[in-house]
């Protein structure tokens, strides 16, 4: 149990629109950068926290009012910056409540597994038919077949398509989408798709069943922040770790093409679908032998330092040879082609002591 200033109150007297129901999370426009044409920040009010997929804010009630009055400068740690934003929520009189976050589940239940499955088919359907079209022509692009979408069951969340197919299944199935993440209260207190229009990389496990799903955007003006997100109701993945093999090492990336493409070359490929590990993660990764492949910037090295220290037997590929211009592995392999940045990684791999024997 854990006790913080309430966030719903908090935001209430900041004066952000909230819908009628605030029980389940929800989306609000965010007042912290210019959230005109859809709703960006989720608000979590079982946990007290709120995160903002277009700008990347988020925290609890003390850093929404620190954001309110420091901006992006506010430091839980500056014990200045602090004691204000305390007298502001005294002032504000904002009461005191207690937050139980929902237990982590160890494993998911039938319905979650059952309900993701069937929606990765959907998606995989819509994916490779007329609405998949942009889809597809993005992914053509990323060096990413027809073949491999269909052996890897990518997909594209055409908006309206998941509904339909649930209509024909029992009402169970339904609440466990909920419960996933699959779909999330709007603004109007009506639930919508959370990953619609999105390009999906389902998680499958070796059994073919779907654990979690990762969305892309489509749409080439989308902040670098709210290009990739995950299903928010379920626990966080190592993206293809569960079809990985322990007897040979496991490349982990920062994004899930990256790791599509490390997979069409014929390494382990896995991504974190971001810049952040959970911690729950972590001694599962450790049963791997791990090698890690930053991006070609300062914000995916820093991560990757980040990562380093929690898995300290980890190998990171520093010395990568990236060109200019490229920022990560799927820019290489547009610029140079999948055979070409293979033999580029094999190198990579032998300099920091690892031969991998390509199937």
């Amino acid at each position: 149990m854990d006790e913080k200033s309430d966030l719903i109150f908090t935001l209430q007297k900041a004066g952000v629109e909230l819908p009628l129901n605030t029980e389940r999370p929800f989306f609000v426009l965010c007042p912290f950068h210019k959230d005109r044409r859809k709703p960006n920040m989720r608000v979590d009010p079982r946990q007290g926290v709120f995160h903002c997929f277009a700008c990347g804010v988020g925290g609890d009630a003390i850093s929404f009012v620190g954001l309110q009055l420091f901006g992006p400068s506010f430091n839980h740690r500056n014990s200045e910056m602090f004691k204000k934003v305390l007298d502001a929520l005294d002032r504000y009189e904002v009461p005191k409540i207690e937050y139980r976050p929902p237990p982590r589940p160890k494993e998911l239940n039938r319905d979650i597994v059952q309900v993701l499955t069937l929606a990765a088919r959907v998606y995989h359907l819509a994916l490779m038919g007329k609405a998949g079209n942009k889809a597809r022509t993005i992914l053509k692009d990323r060096k990413i077949d027809i073949e491999d979408m269909r052996r890897y069951r990518l997909g594209f969340a055409s908006p309206g398509a998941l509904v339909g197919a649930l209509a024909g299944y029992p009402p169970s199935l339904r609440i466990a989408a909920e419960e996933a993440g699959l779909f999330i209260m709007g603004k109007d207190g009506k639930p919508r798709e959370l990953l619609a229009r999105r390009i999906i990389f389902p998680d499958v496990m070796r059994n073919g069943s779907v654990k979690h799903m990762i969305g892309r955007s489509t749409d080439p003006n989308s902040k670098a922040a709210y290009k990739y997100f995950a299903l928010s109701g379920l626990p966080r993945t190592i993206w293809g770790l569960d079809r990985a093999s322990k007897t040979k090492p496991v490349i982990l990336t920062e994004s899930t093409p990256d790791a599509v493409n490390l997979l069409q070359m014929g390494f382990q490929g896995t991504a974190v679908g971001g810049t952040g590990i959970a911690s729950y993660l972590i001694p599962r990764l450790s049963r791997f032998h791990v090698v890690i492949l930053p991006q070609n910037d300062d914000r995916g090295r820093e991560a990757v330092q980040r990562w380093a220290e929690l898995l300290p037997k980890v190998r990171v590929l520093w010395e990568y040879p990236f060109s200019e211009g490229e920022k990560d592995l799927n820019d290489q392999v547009r610029s140079c082609g999948l055979s070409a940045t293979r033999k580029t990684l094999v190198t990579a791999l032998a300099e920091v002591g690892i031969t991998y024997k390509l199937n």
